[in-house]
């Protein structure tokens, strides 16, 4: 352990006595950590990558990116694994909020488009009767020709000012 973990992590580890790493972890993450252990053993040649959740000394936990890989002695014997981690705590948080923030502007758009169209479609739909009503009258149809034309611009602006979902992906 370098002096900056023990620094940070110093209410858990110190320099006087050798603790094992795994009294660190989240619970739930027991099982990962031994999986990568045993990955290491097994192809002691190939570097292993694993995120876990480690004691941040405040009672909580911070997020951790490790690359694990067996340490082999001259003698070509494994003495251990060695891990090189990094806290992504902030990271990880960050990728949290813009998928909140994704899915709050994702509602908000499925709600702007029922409440600016549903009048929309209204008008139209009245405007089908009108020319149904007044099949008769050229003056009528001009008049419903261009409340149709008006409502299909309108849409046209709706659709160009509506806030679209960036995760979907384009057809």
């Amino acid at each position: 352990m370098n002096d900056l973990f023990i620094n940070r992590h110093s209410s858990f580890y110190n320099r006087s006595e050798i603790r094992s790493a795994a009294l660190a972890l989240h619970p739930d993450d027991h099982a990962t950590s031994y999986q990568t252990y045993q990955r290491c053993v097994a192809h002691p040649d190939q570097t292993f990558a694993a995120t876990l959740r480690k004691l941040d000394g405040k009672g909580g936990y911070i997020i951790t990116y490790w690359e694990y890989k067996a340490d082999i002695n001259s003698d070509g014997i494994m003495s251990g694994v060695i891990g090189v981690g990094h806290d992504v705590t902030a990271f990880e948080s960050r990728k949290e909020h813009l998928r909140f923030l994704t899915e709050t502007l994702n509602n908000l758009a499925e709600q702007q488009s029922h409440d600016l169209r549903r009048p929309l479609a209204n008008v139209l739909g009245l405007v089908e009767v009108l020319k149904v009503l007044g099949e008769d009258s050229e003056q009528v149809n001009e008049i419903a020709d261009k409340l149709i034309q008006s409502c299909e611009q309108l849409n046209q602006e709706f659709e160009a000012f509506m806030i679209r979902d960036l995760t979907e992906k384009p057809q």
